[in-house]
């Protein structure tokens, strides 16, 4: 070789190698700049203190011997390796790809190999990089299609539900009370209802459409109210150790929502330490999330720097693998043999619908830590609105508009407005609702109006009867949370009606709009 050209490739990324047919592949040759990619000297490698063979990496060398035996008995001239790692000098390791010609004597045996490494971590690296990155897209697309499906689902079956529900407490209203099997049947139509909406709630939570009607809550005052609760829930075995800041902790959430949070946590960690004693520790802190701690620890969460209330629920049960982790939130996954149910699916979908946050650290025998950040609210609890008791006895007067595509859940809340002393009109979609309303706006006093709607959503419908009306009581009703932006009822509206609901919750929000 010329000595421009040999100047040339020993000072690039390519290391020259020639290699003895012998165990341990001994070097004859090494270009100068071996040490660069090796950090043994080309000398070092000649004198013999180190085989070429010892440096591939234990997760490699199988691999490249049976490729190099394959290649020799092939009688092939030239091959090459897929990538692999060796172990530098330093311990470090390196992804090289390796191309070699074979060299044989006069009667064909094979006597040495002469070839090229070249360092290609960065590549290998960049590509692993990307593969994760292609894997957590793939995950959270098919969490957003799971969650757009149970937040459907949740939705239609609450409008069924609305109806026999409604229906169930009419019955119960209207029928004497001496016929007690029939109202103890009815009781349980109530009950089993009931039920099932409570499954459509974790199913929403899920969906990240769960939260309905916030309001300034003190997490850390919540945690100490149900610590005597939580204490309850896990094993006798297991210490629970609540903590939190002296100050308020206020966020802006449903109270509801956040218990579901805090106990599914709980008895996850409890169910970790696997009936040993043991440790949860619950704290509640104050904490500044600046733009680097939002990028590194809650990376797909799309938090801005700022004033946040975290909620950290640690353990020292069995820890996770990289598996379980990666499974942990997807809908009925569990590692226990009668597990079941949304679990941390729904607390995924809960701080999803808060705009908050939620880190994991866990390893196999190191145990678990669940950090779940919000967004700190400026408000004070003792100011939030105290609204009006209601009795079992308040009738109204007038006539309410009830607008809902559904016309089960239009007939059923007609007839409980109507055992309220109310009279009704009804229409199928939000124009139709404002054509009715132009009509008999002298006689309208109220307004029950569906969030989701064809033709016109319940927003629009909104805007538009405030436009005619700027005062008018309107409630709003949904089978789940229509997002908006912060996720708060739609300005002007006077109360919300979770759906499905009963004869006493249309009254409670009735008079309340009204008052």
């Amino acid at each position: 070789m010329a000595t421009l050209e040999r100047e040339i490739i020993c000072q690039g990324p390519v290391v020259l190698f020639r290699w003895r047919n012998a165990p341990g592949w001994p070097v004859e040759y090494a270009s100068p700049n071996a040490a660069e990619v090796f950090g043994w000297t080309a000398e070092q490698f000649v004198r013999g203190e180190v085989a070429y063979a010892d440096l591939i990496a234990q997760s490699s060398r199988e691999r490249v011997a049976r490729e190099v035996d394959e290649a020799t008995r092939s009688g092939v001239m030239q091959f090459v390796h897929e990538p692999y790692e060796i172990v530098r000098r330093d311990g470090t390791k390196r992804w090289l790809y390796d191309a070699t010609r074979i060299l044989r004597d006069d009667e064909g045996r094979v006597t040495h190999y002469l070839g090229y490494v070249i360092d290609v971590t960065e590549g290998i690296e960049a590509q692993r990089a990307q593969a994760e990155l292609e894997a957590q897209l793939l995950h959270a697309q098919k969490l957003e299609s799971l969650g757009l499906l149970a937040g459907g689902v949740a939705h239609d079956f609450n409008n069924l539900l609305t109806g026999i529900l409604g229906h169930a407490t009419l019955a119960l209203a209207d029928l004497p009370r001496a016929d007690t099997e029939a109202v103890d049947h009815l009781v349980q139509i109530e009950k089993l209802a009931r039920q099932a909406a409570e499954l459509t709630r974790q199913l929403l939570a899920y969906s990240g459409r769960g939260r309905f009607v916030v309001e300034p809550c003190d997490l850390g005052v919540l945690v100490e109210e149900m610590s005597r609760m939580l204490q309850m829930v896990v094993s006798e075995k297991v210490t629970l150790v609540v903590e939190r800041d002296p100050g308020p902790a206020v966020i802006r959430a449903d109270r509801s929502q956040l218990q579901q949070v805090v106990m599914n946590l709980i008895t996850n960690a409890s169910e970790a330490i696997e009936g040993d004693t043991g440790i949860i520790d619950i704290r509640v802190r104050l904490r500044h999330l600046d733009e680097a701690v939002c990028a590194r620890d809650f990376d797909g969460w799309n938090l801005r720097p700022g004033a946040y209330v975290t909620l950290r629920v640690s353990d020292d049960g069995v820890g996770m693998d990289e598996e379980t982790r990666e499974r942990l939130f997807d809908p009925f996954f569990t590692t226990k043999a009668n597990g079941r149910g949304l679990g941390l699916s729904a607390v995924l979908g809960i701080v999803r619908g808060h705009g908050g946050g939620l880190r994991i650290d866990s390893s196999p025998g190191r145990g678990t830590t669940f950090e779940v950040v919000f967004p700190r609210a400026a408000e004070d609890v003792s100011r939030a609105r105290e609204l009006p008791a209601c009795d079992d006895d308040w009738r109204g007067h007038g006539t309410v508009l009830v607008i809902d595509d559904q016309a089960a859940v239009r007939s059923v809340a007609c007839r409980i407005l109507e055992q309220l002393g109310f009279d009704t009109l009804s229409a199928s979609n939000g124009a139709r609702g404002l054509e009715l309303y132009r009509t008999h706006r002298d006689e309208i006093v109220a307004v029950l109006l569906d969030l989701t709607m064809p033709v016109m959503n319940g927003q629009e419908t909104l805007a538009a009867l405030h436009g005619i009306r700027p005062d008018l009581p309107v409630v709003m009703s949904s089978g789940y949370d229509e997002p908006t932006g912060s996720q708060d009822l739609p300005p002007g509206a006077r109360g919300f009606l979770h759906k499905p609901y009963r004869l006493k919750d249309v009254r409670k929000a009735l008079r309340r709009a009204l008052e």
